[in-house]
């Protein structure tokens, strides 16, 4: 019953927020969600031991099928939406438990591209895919559905994107020493994870690779668990 009335008062929330408040006033006020807490906290715990909970002692298998992923689909992609083709080189910078979580939720989500957000369960034996059907639905809900946003990142305070609603590449990167680090999204990531309780930081308007160069807007603010800082909130917005 619990959780019932927090999934309705949070629904609630998702549909009356928008309407009368900025987007930085959206992020501030959701990121103090016990909903977001709580996921918050879910990703970060289980994220390190994704590999492991799988059993995954070796990623070169599953590598090889990120990357033609990364050729195929969202080069084919990259090009229809600028006409050229994209330099990859740095976006295969990733570690292993990048590769993990990519192959799981991007590969073998069974949606196509732009609409990876769809897909809820992988049904692998991590406890970060039970944290995902837990929470995912009602994120993606306020997210997309309800305020019209592009994304939704939840940040540990390590830089590692631990959940995103679009599960475009950068997901599971690292934007402290990652590719997309020096990105809009990793800038304000390094503005966001220093500053205090009720603290929202806007980044520039400029093209974001993961998004095939579509300019990009970042909102975010931290996430605090009592006086505890745990992450980070980012949205972004539709490009413009």
């Amino acid at each position: 019953m619990k959780k019932i009335i927090v999934g309705l008062l949070f629904g609630l929330l998702s549909q009356l927020v928008w309407a009368d408040k900025s987007h930085e006033d959206v992020v501030k006020t959701f990121s103090q969600t016990p909903e977001v807490i709580a996921a918050m906290k879910d990703f970060a715990a289980s994220f390190g031991q994704f590999r492991s909970d799988n059993g995954l002692d070796s990623v070169d298998d599953l590598k090889k099928s990120v990357f033609a992923f990364y050729d195929k689909e969202f080069t084919d992609e990259y090009k229809s939406t600028g006409g050229k083709v994209p330099d990859l080189k740095l976006a295969k910078s990733i570690d292993d438990d990048t590769i993990a979580l990519q192959y799981y939720y991007i590969v073998k989500n069974t949606s196509k591209v732009g609409e990876k957000n769809h897909f809820i369960d992988a049904k692998d034996k991590s406890k970060w895919n039970v944290a995902h059907v837990k929470h995912h639905s009602m994120i993606e809900e306020f997210t997309h559905d309800k305020n019209g946003l592009y994304d939704l990142f939840l940040i540990d305070l390590s830089g590692r994107i631990v959940y995103s609603v679009f599960k475009e590449i950068d997901f599971a990167t690292s934007l402290t020493d990652g590719p997309y680090a020096s990105s809009n999204l990793g800038t304000i990531f390094k503005d966001i994870k220093d500053v205090a309780k009720g603290e929202v930081k806007s980044s520039k308007n400029a093209p974001y690779f993961p998004s095939y160069e579509d300019n990009a807007e970042f909102v975010g603010a931290p996430i605090f668990d009592g006086d505890n800082k745990i992450g980070v909130v980012v949205i972004q917005l539709p490009s413009w």
